[in-house]
């Protein structure tokens, strides 16, 4: 069994004062629609949300009311990504093999994009969506200069939903440094930080990150303009 933690509880600080997560792509607040993606899979055992402190009871009815059927919890988040991600964990069930660990802020994700990461991690140990570079990536020395160009045809920009097998993640949490796990961006870090392999899985459809308001913008876009090749 899978069990899904949606990370909602940012600040959203480059959103000029509006909690993102609470935005509406369609009629479906942004947490939501994310939720609803995993829902949806038959691959998924249980929906965990990580809210902002103090708004679990909200998120909680919202997620309800919008039908989110497999919603087991909603927990505090903390003040770091990996803090919101260690409350969650301590709501997945004891059932649960795997768990798929997935932006709030990425609505856009399809449900076969998700079940394709979860096949890769059911087979390799952990997966992730990713999608590969399409621009020229330069790496820059603290005075602003270029020091390298790494080989475009090497790099991915890595996504969520990020899928590792439990007893694993678990593990690697308690061998990493505490101080470098604090700083890591993405749970794929978390193993690298133990030597452990992640696979990168190729998804299709658009997973943007709804960042600033302008993204949010384009993500209605996107989403309305899929409606419109399903209906016709």
């Amino acid at each position: 069994m899978v069990s899904a933690i949606i990370l909602a509880a940012g600040f959203s600080s480059r959103m000029n004062g509006v909690n993102k997560q609470l935005e509406k792509i369609g009629d479906t607040p942004v947490f939501v629609m994310s939720a609803l993606k995993f829902d949806r899979s038959e691959k998924i055992g249980e929906v965990i949300i990580a809210a902002p402190d103090g708004d679990e009871a909200r998120y909680e009815k919202i997620a309800r009311n919008f039908g989110v059927t497999k919603l087991a919890a909603v927990v505090a988040g903390g003040e770091t990504r990996m803090q919101s991600v260690r409350n969650a964990l301590e709501a997945v069930s004891a059932k649960a093999d795997y768990i798929a660990v997935h932006d709030g802020a990425r609505p856009l994700i399809e449900t076969s994009d998700i079940e394709k990461v979860i096949a890769d991690a059911e087979k390799f140990n952990a997966a992730i969506a990713a999608v590969p570079a399409v621009d020229t990536i330069k790496a820059v020395g603290g005075n602003g200069f270029i020091e390298s160009t790494p080989p475009r045809d090497t790099l991915y920009y890595a996504q969520t939903p990020q899928v590792f097998q439990k007893k694993l993640y678990l593990s690697c949490l308690e061998k990493a440094d505490k101080t470098a796990l604090e700083n890591v961006t993405d749970d794929s870090s978390v193993l690298e930080l133990c030597g452990e392999y992640v696979k990168i899985t190729e998804i299709s459809g658009c997973n943007m990150k709804i960042t600033r308001a302008e993204d949010l913008t384009a993500a209605e876009a996107i989403y309305r303009n899929k409606r419109t090749i399903i209906a016709v």
